[in-house]
């Protein structure tokens, strides 16, 4: 190494160091303005529990952080996980009341690739809320291929030992294959649906926005909801940690 290179390296390394720190300011600083969407939000305050079914290939960070934004603020109550291993076991931690203070549900799917096993998974689930927890009535939240599990529960009528559906926020998803899979959703369901349009593109990137505004379309009580932004906040996997999308799913739930 020449001595002008070694004179050099301690101006990049500074310079890039420079780069880095004011880009993790602004970034802190952008986030704590995003934030001001929830920060000082006032909901009502119910004892039927939200359910929060993520969507394929998902993990533990899908709807985590929108249920601990929702617990920090005050809006509602992070009560329970549950963790579906991929035979179906299911591994329950409660963490307060399914009776009060909206509580919120998140189900976490260890085999999150199988639509198939998870709408049986799904059903358990449901069936052991209501008679382990009594859990009667239920919101649910899904999100991508999540919302394609919520509307198959929504629309294969629950057992008598199942909750029934009183409100429902489909993020990012089509809601089914085909219209007639829609056939039977209930009308006193009430709706809403979420999509991204990044750049004007009409599409998250992942799902297209048609899609979600056909599933809102196709159900006449649905109303749409469209994230017009950057990847950061319009992105298929962003609009779950978008706290203005949090904004309008609790104004939705809790009104």
């Amino acid at each position: 190494m020449t001595k002008k290179t070694h004179r050099r390296w301690p101006r990049v390394v500074g310079w890039t160091a420079g780069v880095l720190s004011a880009m993790a300011i602004g970034g802190t600083v952008w986030w704590q303005s995003q934030l001001n969407a929830i920060r000082h939000l006032t909901v009502r305050q119910t004892d039927i529990a939200t359910v929060f079914i993520p969507g394929y290939n998902s993990n533990s960070w899908t709807f985590s952080p929108m249920i601990q934004r929702f617990d920090r603020y005050g809006i509602a109550t992070d009560a329970m996980t549950i963790n579906v291993s991929a035979n179906g076991h299911l591994a329950i931690t409660r963490r307060a009341a399914l009776n009060q203070r909206n509580p919120l549900i998140n189900i976490i799917f260890a085999d999150a690739r199988n639509p198939e096993k998870q709408t049986t998974q799904l059903h358990r689930i449901m069936t052991k809320l209501y008679t382990d927890y009594g859990v009667h009535q239920i919101n649910l939240v899904g999100h991508s291929m999540g919302g394609f599990l919520a509307t198959r529960y929504i629309t294969q009528p629950p057992t008598a030992q199942q909750p029934a559906v009183v409100r429902f926020v489909n993020i990012a998803s089509g809601g089914a294959r085909a219209d007639s899979d829609l056939a039977d959703f209930p009308k006193n369901i009430a709706v809403l649906a979420i999509g991204g349009n990044i750049w004007g593109t009409r599409s998250d990137w992942q799902v297209p926005l048609a899609s979600v505004q056909h599933f809102a379309k196709t159900i006449p009580q649905a109303k749409l909801i469209t994230i017009t932004g950057s990847p950061l906040t319009a992105y298929h996997s962003a609009l779950h940690q978008n706290p203005q999308v949090d904004r309008d799913i609790a104004q939705f739930l809790f009104h």
